[in-house]
């Protein structure tokens, strides 16, 4: 199962469309969407972002979690739906 992760905030300029990107790009595919935001982030996926050397620098930050890997796909850019669907190998 691959889950992808929005990492968000609330004075984010970009992560309403980062979001909408996201959003669209992963419609009717099997792949899960959690937005998270960054200063409410669960104690227990930040230990996971460590613990994968995954290290958020800015928002809106999009990563992909596959067979328990983390992997950071974009930080602080809007990505273009085809790009996501790209990267994730959604049609």
């Amino acid at each position: 199962m691959t889950t992808v992760y929005l990492i968000t905030q609330d004075n984010c300029v970009n992560c309403p469309a980062a979001k909408a990107v996201v959003e669209e790009a992963l419609l009717n595919s099997e792949i899960t969407v959690e937005t998270i935001d960054l200063l409410k982030m669960d104690p227990d996926f930040e230990f996971r972002l460590l613990e994968n050397q995954v290290f958020i620098a800015s928002t809106p930050s999009i990563l992909v979690e596959t067979k328990g890997n983390l992997k950071m796909l974009y930080s602080g850019a809007v990505p273009s739906v085809d790009d996501v669907r790209t990267q994730l190998g959604v049609n």
